[in-house]
């Protein structure tokens, strides 16, 4: 049986709470990912502001016309 290793018994289960250990990780970078999210939006609102303040130039680029 390809991909089991050499025989045809099943691999030992898991110890006990090593399954958890996947879902602590998992929240933990749900949580990274969160934060990084949050301080993305901040970091770039200087800048859409600043999109916002020049947005005239910016329109004609895209064929707008005011």
């Amino acid at each position: 049986m390809a991909g089991r290793g050499r025989g045809t018994r099943l691999p030992p289960a898991a110890p006990a709470g090593q399954g958890k250990e996947i879902h602590v990780f998992r929240a933990i970078a749900d949580v990274l990912r969160q934060i990084g999210g949050a301080v993305a939006t901040v970091v770039t609102l200087p800048f859409r502001a600043l999109a916002r303040l020049f947005g005239g130039a910016s329109g004609s680029a895209r064929g707008r016309r005011a």
